[in-house]
């Protein structure tokens, strides 16, 4: 993959993640001044389907990154500790202020549930194994990869599910860590991202089309908040 090709593939995971819809080589070409026409991008677009990071679901659509494409992007992109605003971080704090006259775990469960809005996924808080408090469930079945049927069916076993799953995981966990599709313990329809400390583990579960970065980063800053 030469430079422009990388620029083209971030530019695409960008805007599936912003939109949930494929990306076409004429939007790209009229959104960034990437300097080339459509049909380069249409050719540069086909170099990287070959190499198995986006692909087109449907004839005349644009590209969808896929599952080896978002791993590809969180390995070579991804910065290390994610990145979020300081109006996402004061909103946080406050949870965490508010939570402060409540008792202990009630008011941990505050800034989880600040995190659930945040991230707008499922999260997970685990204060030790097999005491593990959930919320933002909602999140899952409202985005827009999740309103097939068959679908919502697979979101259902990954709720079902999650004390098991997280109780076997437990363990395993040792520092931050993103699993994407079939590398995710929930559901390879998903990604997560679960970090620990202090014994406490905390996690993200939401569609593989999730603003890892910015996911992160909430994921990394609440867990200090927390311990």
């Amino acid at each position: 993959m030469n430079e422009r090709q990388e620029e083209l593939f971030k530019n695409i995971i960008h805007e599936y993640v912003e939109s949930a819809k494929a990306v076409g080589s004429d939007f790209l070409a009229g959104k960034y001044d990437l300097g080339i026409s459509s049909a380069t991008i249409r050719n540069d677009m086909a170099e990287l389907e070959g190499a198995g990071l986006i692909y087109q679901p449907h004839t005349s659509a644009g590209r969808v990154p896929t599952e080896k494409g978002f791993n590809y992007f969180v390995k070579n992109y991804l910065s290390g500790a994610g990145k979020i605003s300081e109006k996402e971080k004061n909103f946080i704090k406050k949870a965490q202020q508010a939570g402060i006259k409540m008792p202990e775990s009630t008011g941990s469960k505050n800034v989880v549930k600040a995190l659930a809005e945040l991230s707008e996924t499922a999260v997970v808080y685990c204060l030790g194994r097999s005491n593990t408090y959930y919320t933002g469930l909602s999140n899952l079945l409202t985005q827009p990869e999740f309103f097939d049927f068959n679908l919502i069916q697979n979101i259902a076993g990954v709720v079902d599910n999650i004390d098991e799953v997280v109780d076997r995981i437990f363990d395993q966990i040792k520092e931050t860590e993103i699993r994407i599709g079939k590398e995710n313990k929930f559901s390879p329809m998903c990604a997560s991202i679960f970090t620990k400390k202090d014994g406490q583990v905390l996690g993200l579960i939401g569609p593989m089309r999730m603003n890892y970065e910015r996911n992160l980063g909430l994921i990394n800053f609440t867990k200090e908040l927390l311990s």
